[in-house]
């Protein structure tokens, strides 16, 4: 009876260390499991700003576009060409708002190109930012045929 109890002791005493194994093993995968919802929280965060930024510059260049529409073609050279009133208004509101949109991200307006008609000409312009932390650049570019109509 003696070595009965002898072997089972024996038998319990290599088996106390595995419930702090087992234990040790789960928190090790509960930890992996956090890491990657953090990885994941940090991917959707980039994600949100940047889908943000790209909506920005469509607005910034929709309101451009549309702020052209209500002038006539010599008015849009001289308030939206090099160094116009509006164009720098414009540069400095996109600067605000875009992340390093400055230096050679200005947003740019292209006003040289012809239109479909005589009274009308065809406006390129085209927003540049950068993310913070990365080195390319992103644009949106928009056209639009200002002008009127012939008779």
């Amino acid at each position: 009876m003696n070595r009965r109890r002898s072997s089972t002791r024996r038998v319990l005493g290599r088996q106390r260390g595995s419930y702090l194994l087992e234990a040790l093993i789960a928190i090790l995968i509960f930890s992996f499991g956090i890491l990657g919802l953090i990885g994941l929280l940090g991917s959707s965060i980039r994600i949100t700003n940047d889908a943000r930024y790209r909506s920005e510059a469509a607005n910034l260049a929709s309101a451009m576009i549309a702020e052209m529409w209500t002038m006539s073609a010599a008015q849009m050279d001289t308030q939206f060409g090099s160094g116009g009133t509006k164009l720098t208004e414009w540069q400095a509101k996109a600067a605000s708002l875009l992340p390093s949109a400055t230096g050679a991200n200005v947003p740019e307006v292209d006003l040289a190109q012809p239109g479909l008609s005589p009274q009308s000409r065809t406006v390129v312009v085209t927003v540049y930012w950068q993310m913070p932390g990365e080195t390319t650049r992103h644009q949106h570019l928009m056209t639009a045929q200002i002008g009127k109509n012939p008779p």
